[in-house]
């Protein structure tokens, strides 16, 4: 079996289960599975009788970014593959073999913390520079669509603290208001199929604005928010590696700037950035500005506050530990 046609094999065993994962974890592992797949290729293995046991271990290695739990959400979707196989007699190694070797190149995080996270602030505008239009259909106008839509996706990242998927899932009639105007409150669907509300402050209301006016020529019948412009797949759902890749380009891009400013710690971790990044950068940001635990909760879309509380506890802490010394009084002299 082709290495590439394994992931569509799972997750139609997958779907076919009485109780399957959920669709965007199917998609989400399918990503995953893809880039391996990929990396496999350039490695000259085709098949899955190609697959040595190190191989994954050495796909996440070749990751130019592993923060934010990529790699990890990445690791996991793959070992589903994997362990698939190895149910179909297929896998041509021992999983438990394969597993320890992928174990062993995950990168070193805090487990159960939020990483670091550098100020996105800057980041979010790196592609609202709009190039000049050119005529329907032209090379031009398809790279001036392409950063009309990473400026609008950057901004709703960073408005909304959403997960990638769950703003790719989109269109666009969920994002306006019965006026037409984009409205400053959407709806996403995220872990568990539990439905909350997110908000889309004016700098991202303007920038969704302004791409979905310029695609309206070319793309005049695209439901999806957020679209690819072809070559491949016009007018078809923006996928999440490429997303990915908008947003990594852009922060690193943005690194090499900051560092040849004299900011060598700022650019390390913009080199990190990650959708999942402004996530936490937002998480952060409110918690820092004294907003509830509970209400964070609720905007990130967690199960229950515990979940956020254990992974943004360091953080409040940093946050009360600046109150204190701001306010706590002295011994007299």
């Amino acid at each position: 079996m082709p290495i590439a046609e394994a992931g569509d094999a799972w997750a139609a065993a997958q779907r076919a289960r009485r109780k399957p994962l959920a669709e965007m974890t199917i998609a989400s592992y399918g990503d995953a599975w893809r880039s391996f797949a990929a990396w496999a290729q350039r490695q000259d293995k085709r098949t899955v009788a190609d697959i040595d046991v190190r191989d994954l271990g050495r796909w996440i290695d070749s990751l130019t970014r592993k923060a934010d739990g990529t790699a990890l959400t990445y690791s996991h979707g793959a070992l589903a593959v994997c362990k698939f196989l190895a149910e179909h007699d297929a896998l041509p190694c021992e999983l438990a073999v394969l597993r320890m070797h992928l174990r062993d190149a995950l990168p070193r995080a805090p487990a159960g913390r939020a990483p670091d996270v550098p100020d996105l602030r800057r980041l979010v505008g790196f592609y609202d520079a709009e190039m000049p239009a050119g005529e329907a259909g032209t090379l031009r106008e398809r790279e001036r669509l392409n950063g009309l839509r990473n400026a609008a996706l950057l901004h709703m990242l960073f408005s909304t603290g959403a997960r990638i998927s769950e703003i790719l899932a989109l269109d666009t009639r969920h994002v306006r208001d019965d006026n037409g105007a984009i409205a400053p409150r959407t709806y996403v669907v995220g872990k568990g199929n539990r439905r909350r509300a997110v908000f889309v402050r004016a700098h991202a209301q303007r920038a969704l604005e302004h791409y979905l006016l310029a695609r309206r020529v070319s793309f005049p019948h695209a439901e999806a928010l957020i679209i690819s412009h072809g070559p491949r797949g016009a007018g078809g759902r923006f996928n999440r590696v490429a997303a990915w890749a908008v947003v990594t380009h852009a922060a690193q891009t943005l690194a090499d700037r900051i560092e040849t400013e004299g900011r060598p710690s700022e650019a390390r971790l913009l080199r990190e950035t990650t959708p999942h990044t402004f996530r936490h950068f937002v998480a952060m940001w409110l918690l820092n500005e004294g907003a509830q635990m509970s209400e964070v909760s609720v905007l990130l879309g967690h199960a229950n506050t515990r979940i956020t509380e254990q992974y943004y506890a360091r953080h409040t802490d940093e946050r009360l530990q600046e109150m204190h010394d701001q306010f706590a009084p002295e011994p007299e002299k």
